[in-house]
């Protein structure tokens, strides 16, 4: 019951093949993991075959013989069919026993399901493969090294490639990477200490690239045998990490040397950044400001324009720009305040000279104004005559690693640093612009060279000032890095790529339509099946219910489309007809299509095609009724020969009665003149009569067995086994038999064949006892998984193991009539009985010494 319950529970079963009797036998566990019940499949080699996948039956068969003519065992992976249909893998195991003389007597396994474990393993495989990590593994015993497929493709090796330890350091760019991991190695090695280290190496092809390393040791008797761990390709993400550092550092290099003060501050109104410039303006250091409340150094400006503006910013998170008199200074800001997630920013600057030179304020406006037109990107103004370009903001060249350029030296690096093809087209193309006076806006994007060698992908755009005459002398515009939204953009196409493949793959039809009924888009597959139905192609756009179709058709799909669009998903079979006249059947899915907000914008629609699938139904069907037919054509010859039985019987005894009736009556009327070898004849032939009746009665008992339907009942077998003893009183008290029993389950069966059993194997336990020995018969029972064992032990007089078959066959006796009665049909009744419940009978004995009767019965039947 344990095993049974393990078996289910972990997914795995066992089966044995005995070479004598080149016979299966498979535990419960194996047939649930198939889906069978047991006895439900006939256990030989070709039904077997039969359940294992079409691909892998040749190479299992090979692999059972190669086992047997090598008497080795066996360990392999194969791909079975469950009784549903689907295939699930596993993972089989072999092993041969064999006698004391050395024998094989049989083959045993075990078989455990696999299917999750492939599934979980091809995931994993995949999700490595998707975040670039492989593994390596270091024998240190052997001094031999492993990397996975993945970490060779990371180093930028061949598959074939075969690693050491010195090279997999040596790779390691310079010496402190080197250094670094060897030392980490060696700590695994010898302490067992575990690493986590970010390094950088240089590939077998000279590329550098950032990698991940995780190791691990593994020890045995305090001794490392083995280093193990991860390597990720984590160039993409680290050189992000290093540019954004970079960027923070030059942030920070920026608001130091920039001409404005500026400073930040957190929810609580403690500041928490304060530059060099804030401390110039407004004459308070930075350590007698970081880390406290703003208006508590600042208190006397708490009904200010500032104070005021600030909190707004604060509580409507929005950004303000405002000019403040600070009384105290005696000097004006220029303000600007952005709302950040833990706070503020302030930008602010001193414009009392701005405020005092109308001049000046005319300038800022002026620059301002045009740095709202060019939006927050790098804005730049260029001057055609000086060739000067003026950048008031951010500076794209700082951005992408440069240092910060003059006006005077811009254009040459930008001549210098844009790619030679892209100069050439930029160039040309302005000069055609300064020629056209009508011309007014400039957009281009281009490939410019980063320090580190990789290009990044501008986007500049700018509008043309021109003279009175129409000569270009200004530019105004703004640069933008779109590198990463190019990366996104080709990322889009890839993935659009992949699934316009994945679709056109299917020979089902895939394909969509807006609420016009219009295409949207479909699969290769339903555009030739249009355009094979209606002679014609079908574009996207064009309305899908073409006039070559018939008005039942457009009529049917018209209401089709609409119910998908009212909402509903749902799914139908259809017969789609092509231009030859062909039918082929389809399961047809359609299913809204709804935008972010809920509105239904269209169809999405699939048809799979089921012909085969139909055509597999309707033989299924013709087979079933053919079944039928054959069923009842058997029930009606099993009455026949059951009528047949009782009338031969019935037939057969009447002569059989007339003989000894008379041979009776001879003996009696004439017995003064018979000798006595007469009447010795007499009762040699009464005597054979009543044996032939005996016979005939049991001969149709054992073919009624198991066609008369008792109704099943409780059954307490201890009940049963009292009523035969009752039965047997006499003998039992003659014999001075003893029949013990424990305790005995109740079973819900019919009663009369149980009771037979029962009977016939005490009643033989009885008849052959032992001379001058009284016979003891002890009756047990035992559970085994979802039924009883049995046995019936005596201590009579025995049976020799090559008879062990023969006694259950009808009519086969190891005595003669002289020795022990009956007619050599019990035991044939008894396993046809037991039989008929699905259980098993066997016998175990020794001359002389007693017999063991052992046999299996359910614990209910539905019907017998």
């Amino acid at each position: 019951m344990l095993l049974n319950e393990a078996e289910q529970l972990l997914r795995f079963g066992t089966w044995q093949y005995i070479i004598a009797s080149q016979e299966f036998v498979w535990s419960d566990g194996l047939y649930a993991l198939l889906g069978y019940e047991p006895n439900e499949l006939i256990l030989n080699i070709d039904n077997i075959l039969n359940i294992i996948h079409p691909d892998d039956r040749a190479a299992a068969l090979a692999l059972f013989q190669t086992t047997l003519n090598n008497k080795q065992p066996y360990s392999t992976h194969t791909r079975y069919i469950h009784k549903n249909g689907q295939i699930i893998y596993v993972q089989s195991t072999g092993k041969l026993v064999y006698d004391e003389a050395g024998n094989l007597i049989q083959v045993l396994g075990i078989v455990q399901d696999i299917t999750e474990q492939r599934k979980l393993q091809t995931l994993l495989d995949e999700s490595n493969e998707l975040a670039q990590i492989g593994s390596f593994e270091i024998d240190v015993i052997n001094n031999k090294v492993y990397w996975s497929p993945i970490t060779k493709k990371i180093r930028e090796v061949s598959p074939d490639f075969e690693p050491d330890l010195h090279t997999g350091i040596s790779y390691f760019n310079g010496e402190k990477n080197q250094s670094v991991i060897a030392q980490r190695v060696y700590n695994c090695i010898e302490k067992g200490t575990p690493w986590d280290e970010e390094l950088e190496i240089i590939t077998h092809k000279g590329n550098y690239k950032w990698v991940r390393t995780i190791g691990r040791g593994e020890f045995e008797n305090g001794k490392c045998i083995r280093v193990y761990g991860s390597f990720q390709d984590i160039d993409a993400r680290k050189r992000t990490e290093l540019e954004l550092l970079k960027l923070y550092e030059e942030r920070n290099t920026i608001l130091e040397s920039i001409g404005d003060g500026f400073f930040a501050v957190n929810k609580k109104w403690e500041v928490t950044y304060w530059n060099r410039m804030a401390e110039q303006l407004l004459q308070v250091k930075k350590e007698n400001i970081i880390g406290k409340n703003l208006w508590t150094v600042f208190e006397n400006y708490q009904h200010s324009d500032s104070w005021k503006y600030y909190h707004q910013a604060m509580d409507e998170k929005v950004s303000l720009h405002f000019k403040d008199f600070y009384h105290e200074l005696q000097e004006w800001f220029d303000i600007s305040v952005y709302p950040t997630p833990i706070g503020l920013s302030v930008y602010f600057r001193n414009i009392t000279q701005e405020i005092i030179s109308q001049q000046a304020i005319a300038e800022s406006k002026e620059r301002y104004d045009l740095l709202a037109k060019a939006t927050n990107d790098c804005i730049w103004d260029w001057d055609l005559k000086k060739n000067t370009v003026t950048r008031p903001g951010k500076i794209l060249e700082q951005l992408l690693g440069y240092e910060k350029l003059k006006p005077e030296e811009v254009d040459p690096f930008w001549a210098t640093h844009v790619h030679p093809d892209d100069w050439k087209r930029i160039s040309d193309d302005r000069a055609e612009l300064y020629k056209n006076p009508n011309a007014n806006f400039w957009e281009d994007e281009y490939r410019l060279i980063k320090p580190d060698g990789t290009y990044a992908i501008i986007y500049d755009r700018g509008y043309i000032i021109r003279d009175k005459n129409g000569n270009a002398i200004r530019i105004i515009g703004a640069s933008c890095d779109v590198t990463r939204e190019k990366q996104h953009t080709n990322e889009i196409k890839r993935i659009q790529q992949n699934l316009h493949a994945l679709i056109n793959a299917t020979e089902d039809f895939i394909w969509s339509v807006d609420v016009h009924l219009n295409l949207i888009a479909a699969n290769t597959a339903f555009l030739k099946f249009i355009e094979n139905v209606t002679g014609s192609p079908l574009n996207e756009g064009e309305y899908i219910l073409k006039d070559a179709f018939n008005s039942n058709q457009l009529e049917k799909w018209e209401m089709y489309y609409h119910r998908a669009l009212m909402g509903e998903s749902f799914s139908l079979e259809e017969s789609f007809i092509d231009s030859e006249g062909n039918v082929s059947h389809n399961l047809v899915t359609l299913n809204p299509i709804k935008s972010s907000s809920g509105e239904i914008t269209g169809v999405a629609c699939y048809a799979k095609n089921i012909t085969d699938v139909k055509k597999v139904g309707i033989q299924l069907q013709l087979l079933n009724d053919d079944l039928k037919k054959q069923t009842a054509a058997l029930a009606a010859s099993n009455a026949e020969l059951e009528q047949f039985a009782y009338v031969a019987s019935h037939d057969l005894q009447e002569p059989l009665r007339m003989v000894t009736s008379f041979l009776t009556q001879l003996e009696k009327k004439y017995s003064k003149q018979l000798d006595e070898q007469a009447k010795i004849y007499i009762h040699f032939a009464v005597d054979g009569a009543t044996r032939m009746r005996q016979i005939i009665l049991d001969l149709l008992a054992y073919s009624r067995v198991g066609r008369i339907h008792d109704k099943a009942e409780n059954i307490a077998i201890k009940d049963v086994i009292e009523e035969i003893k009752l039965l047997y009183q006499q003998q039992i008290q003659q014999k001075q038999a003893n029949i013990q029993y424990n305790s005995l389950p109740e079973l819900f069966l019919p009663k009369a064949p149980v009771r037979q059993v029962f009977l016939n194997l005490i009643q033989n336990a009885l008849k052959y006892s032992k001379i001058n020995q009284p016979p003891i018969i002890q009756i047990n029972a035992t559970r085994q998984n979802n039924e009883w064992q049995f046995s019936v032990q005596d201590n009579g007089i025995g049976i020799d193991q090559e008879y062990f078959q023969q006694i259950f066959v009808i009519f086969q006796r190891l005595h003669s009539k002289d020795e022990y009665g009956g007619s050599g049909i019990g035991l044939a009744i008894t396993k046809k009985i037991i039989e008929n419940f699905g259980g098993k009978i066997w016998v175990t004995s020794q001359p002389d010494v007693g017999s063991t009767f052992y046999f299996t019965l359910p614990d209910s039947v539905i019907e017998f």
